[in-house]
């Protein structure tokens, strides 16, 4: 992938008065995204003129820009710096007002069975985090691996798996100051089993270890510093994490989301460990939400938005990388995906909440209720309010406090009433809830002429 680099801005530029005018004209007053050289050189024939406005554009960033103190990417000091965007203002305020834990709090109060609603969403972000690492395992067959509980298969498996063990941690985290040992046992509990001579599980790269960031084709595009500066970002980066931006009355206030995008930035960039730093980076990014107290981050997935246009992705880090570490195309372009991902998470409870309504008005009118009794009918209500999910004998022995053996017993009748469908996996079943309403009158339909569901 090929970055067109910025020109260097001189301290004093000699642009013309036309120039500066042109900036405000063509581009500020347009309220046009924020633009890096690359994108800008595409909108003026003339190459003198793009760098003249290129100019006026950089000096009118660094005046207005916040220094992000004490993070630093070389051995010379350069600073991390970044700018407010009309997106990244938009999504912070999303994001307060549909993620925080009173919002939860107002949107489940009327959900039945919420922890059986939220399993999937639970799992979705260690599922897709892989998938954009590279996993090779496809979604339904990872999440039936997490909710049957069984050994991963191959090294995909086991990247999710361990995915799934390090969200599990950073969301029952607590508040205790972060630390390089904490970042280390991080990785570990993501890493370690999988192929342990390539991830080095729990520990940082050394001078010996060739980190590159490469693309597709082979091409390096990020090569991380040297292993004695990382250690010391590592550290300076702790520092600002530990730092209660939130709670600063002067400039060097920082928003949570801002902030996690800017932890979730600095540990890609570090690249601190062989293999396994993307993974890593996402899941501190989710750790210092839920920290904040932006719980429904529990249920929402950025990975799965990223992983659809991965190059759009990298792009964002290079950006950032070539204009003299402007974190601002990075936060930009990461609180665009948020934004999406927060809007997807809600139409996502709005249609649960709409299926669930028109399903439950159907079982009262088919009369299925007077064939099962409560703790059938218990089990029916959350299958119908949790549409194409899988369930295990298990699963619902631990959730309904019943034998394995009984929770099995019912997952056979609701499935012989039509209600659920019936799937091999191993030695045993999981059991499919139906998609819709239409499916499920189809379902029930093929039940019709077969014997009675007390004789399965």
């Amino acid at each position: 992938m090929r970055v067109t680099r910025p020109p260097v801005v001189k301290t004093r530029p000699s642009w013309k008065e036309d120039d500066l005018f042109g900036y405000y004209a063509e581009i500020r007053s347009q309220g046009v995204a924020y633009l890096h050289y690359d994108q800008l050189r595409h909108r003026f024939s003339d190459k003198k003129k793009c760098d003249a406005i290129w100019a006026a554009m950089k000096i009118s960033r660094l005046l207005s820009s916040m220094f992000l103190d004490p993070l630093q990417t070389d051995n010379e000091g350069s600073g991390v710096y970044l700018n407010t965007t009309a997106t990244i203002q938009k999504s912070c305020s999303i994001v307060d007002r549909l993620t925080s834990s009173a919002a939860e709090t107002e949107r489940y109060e009327k959900l039945d069975a919420r922890k059986y609603l939220m399993d999937e969403l639970e799992r979705a972000e260690a599922i897709a985090s892989s998938q954009l690492e590279g996993a090779a395992t496809t979604s339904r067959v990872a999440l039936e691996m997490l909710k049957v509980g069984r050994k991963p298969r191959d090294e995909g498996e086991k990247m999710i798996m361990g995915n799934w063990r390090m969200m599990q941690y950073v969301s029952e985290r607590d508040n205790a100051p972060f630390s390089v040992a904490e970042l280390l046992e991080i990785h570990h509990v993501a890493i370690a089993g999988i192929d342990d001579e390539k991830y080095a599980p729990g520990r940082f790269r050394g001078p010996e270890d060739n980190v590159v960031v490469a693309d597709h084709e082979g091409n390096v595009i990020h090569t991380p510093p040297a292993a004695e500066l990382m250690l010391a970002g590592v550290e300076e980066l702790c520092e600002f994490i530990n730092t209660r931006h939130e709670q600063a009355e002067d400039e060097t206030y920082l928003h949570p989301l801002v902030k996690a995008c800017v932890i979730h930035f600095m540990i890609g960039y570090l690249h601190p460990f062989k293999d396994g730093n993307g993974r890593t980076a996402r899941a501190l990014f989710y750790w210092y939400m839920l920290k904040c107290g932006y719980t429904a981050f529990r249920y929402i997935s950025i990975s799965k938005l990223l992983k659809n246009a991965p190059a759009k992705y990298v792009r964002a880090y290079l950006y950032t990388e070539t204009d003299n570490m402007d974190l601002t195309y990075f936060v930009n372009y990461q609180c665009e995906i948020i934004s999406r991902a927060v809007v997807e998470y809600i139409d996502y409870i709005k249609g649960i909440i709409n299926t669930r309504t028109e399903l439950r008005q159907w079982l009262y009118d088919s009369g299925i209720f007077n064939e099962i009794n409560s703790r059938q009918r218990d089990l029916a209500t959350i299958a119908i309010n949790q549409p194409g999910v899988l369930f295990t004998a298990m699963e619902v022995s631990t959730r309904m406090g019943v034998s394995e053996n009984t929770a099995r017993d019912d997952l056979k009748k609701l499935t012989a009433l039509g209600l659920m469908r019936a799937m091999k996996e191993g030695k045993g079943n999981v059991y499919l809830s139906p998609k819709s309403l239409h499916e499920l009158k189809k379902w029930h339909g093929k039940t019709a002429n077969q014997p009675s569901a007390q004789d399965w």
